[in-house]
Formats: C-alpha cells, sequence, structure tokens
C-alpha cells in the first residue's frame, strides 16, 4: 500500500521531509544542531537561500493565532509572555 500523507513536512522552505523535532525534518534538525543554530530559527533559512534582497519567509501567523485561542488569549498576550527560552505556541495534539 502506497503511503499517502505523512503528516506535517519540515518547516523549512524547499523541503519536502517529513516533521522529526522542532518542525525540522531530521536533516535539517542535524544541520542546524551542526553548526550550533537553534532548530526554531533556523527553519526560517531556506532550503535553495535566498532569491533576492527582497525574497522574504512568511511566518506561521495563522497557525499561532490558532494555538493562541486555544489557549485563550491574544497573540500578542502569548508573545509578550514568551521569555527567551519559550517557543512559539503550539498547536494541541489531537490526542491530547
Amino acid at each position: 500500500m502506497p503511503i499517502i500523507e505523512t503528516g506535517p513536512l519540515c518547516a523549512r522552505r524547499g523541503c519536502r521531509r517529513p516533521d522529526w523535532r522542532d518542525g525540522l525534518c531530521h536533516a535539517c534538525w542535524r544541520l542546524a544542531v551542526l553548526f550550533k543554530k537553534d532548530p526554531r530559527m533556523f527553519a526560517y533559512k531556506p532550503l535553495d537561500d535566498y532569491g533576492d534582497e527582497r525574497d522574504a519567509v512568511e511566518f506561521p501567523w495563522e497557525k499561532w493565532e490558532r494555538a493562541a485561542q486555544s489557549r485563550g488569549m491574544n497573540l500578542t498576550d502569548v508573545i509578550a509572555q514568551a521569555g527567551d527560552d519559550e517557543r512559539p505556541p503550539q498547536e494541541p495534539r489531537p490526542d491530547a
């Protein structure tokens, strides 16, 4: 039987591998660790580099807003509360 869906994909633009840890696939995550980069920020560097000086990576605002609503808070309140160690809001898992 062929694999139809693997779940969420790697957050790094241009990478089509399945999500493994911190929103990245195994290869992108290990590359971030190898170069001592925060994997959460490494996701915003495109796999095929930037096209020009106006090229930008879009942040997943809709996903963050849904996660903030599931907490019963406004997105700006969640971001204001976030410390250096806290990640952006995660969507609740269906099994939780």
